[in-house]
């Protein structure tokens, strides 16, 4: 179910360090000049804050601080990269999406990545239902590839492709976004690709922490 390449990257479309990993991990992987396996992950999505109570404690005003600090962060990293993300605590099924993005890696590969960075700008612009086959099947033709032929492989065998990925992803140790999986170690957030790059190129030199 995970294809034999040098790197796993497992995202979830609901998470939005999973947006603002996507354009980062491309370039990465291209400066590389290695394949990855672009998988999808469902994850728990982003909690907003609780709106302040009078009988707050002391262990919930640091939840709804840290929560606010991670908003401000994303949102940061996301002007950075000029990303617009509209709703952050956005929770919206995504199965559709990630049959077609599991359809597009299974027949047209060559325009994943193309596909994934379409559907993460229609998701975060509320432009994209990511639940809907429909709308996702306009996404697929947009790539070039056939909408009913994405429509019927979404029925069968689509289903229990998704579940076999998403068995294998966890048998590795991968359950949250954005993960990257190389040699077997599990890596979770973009701060760690010096890390991923000093193993991929043979662990030579000292080690990037």
């Amino acid at each position: 179910m995970i294809a034999d390449r040098p790197l796993v990257v497992a995202l979830d479309v609901r998470y939005p360090q999973a947006y603002l990993a996507l354009p980062r991990a491309v370039r990465f992987v291209e400066a590389l000049g290695i394949e990855a396996d672009w998988l999808p992950l469902p994850a728990a999505t982003l909690k907003a804050p609780s709106p302040p109570a009078a009988d707050d404690d002391r262990g919930v005003l640091h939840r709804r601080h840290r929560a606010r600090s991670i908003a401000r962060e994303i949102e940061v990293y996301a002007e950075a990269q000029g990303l617009v993300l509209r709703e952050l605590y956005r929770d919206a099924p995504a199965d559709a999406l990630n049959l077609g993005w599991l359809f597009m890696r299974e027949r047209h590969e060559e325009r994943l990545l193309e596909f994934l960075a379409e559907a993460f700008r229609g998701y975060w612009a509320l432009e994209l239902d990511a639940a809907d086959p429909d709308a996702v099947a306009r996404l697929v033709g947009e790539q070039g590839a056939d909408p009913e032929a994405f429509l019927a492989w979404s029925r069968d065998p689509g289903p229990t492709v998704a579940s076999g990925v998403f068995e294998t992803l966890h048998d590795r140790g991968v359950f949250a976004v954005p993960s990257y999986l190389v040699e077997d170690e599990v890596f979770l957030g973009r701060q760690h690709l010096p890390m991923i790059r000093w193993i991929l190129e043979g662990r030579r030199g000292p080690v990037p922490i």
